[in-house]
């Protein structure tokens, strides 16, 4: 039934509570668990309205050097969850990928033919949630497959 599942992954102690829940259905449906960090861009930030063309270049310059390093950082997180998956005899991959998290995700679970996806809330309420969203929730509406959300 649940072959592929995606556990999307901030690096917070918190999201990694999905952890568990994923190993467990892997375990008893003989499925694949994903890891995905998603990444979001740094932002490029021009220092007033008429940048020069050198210190804007400079400035997309240090914005991609520091993907490169968030990436690497993911990454390496990555792994260190995905060996404790597969020290229980799970079959599993990791993925970090720069982009904005809830799409990300979305997109990401349609192109690797993800059957559940299994994530934690964050539990933001009124003001900050209407300002921020929540990824959870759009996942859980826009994803059009089972999300499995561990609350905080």
């Amino acid at each position: 039934m649940f072959k592929r599942i995606l556990v999307p992954l901030d690096g917070s102690r918190l999201s990694a509570r999905a952890l568990p829940y994923a190993a467990e259905i892997g375990q008893h449906f003989r499925g694949a668990v994903i890891l995905i960090r998603v990444v979001p861009f740094s932002p490029i930030d021009p220092i007033g309205t008429y940048t020069l063309p050198e210190v804007l270049q400079t400035i997309e310059k240090s914005a991609h050097d520091k993907d490169r390093k968030n990436l690497a950082s993911a990454r390496r997180y990555l792994k260190r969850k995905l060996k404790r998956i597969i020290s229980k005899g799970i079959k599993g991959s990791q993925y970090a990928i720069l982009g904005t998290p809830a799409q990300s995700i979305i997109d990401f679970s349609r192109s690797a033919d993800v059957d559940l996806i299994i994530m934690t809330t964050h539990n933001k309420r009124g003001l900050k949630r209407a300002l921020l969203g929540s990824v959870s929730d759009e996942v859980v509406r826009e994803s059009g497959i089972p999300v499995l959300t561990i609350p905080p």
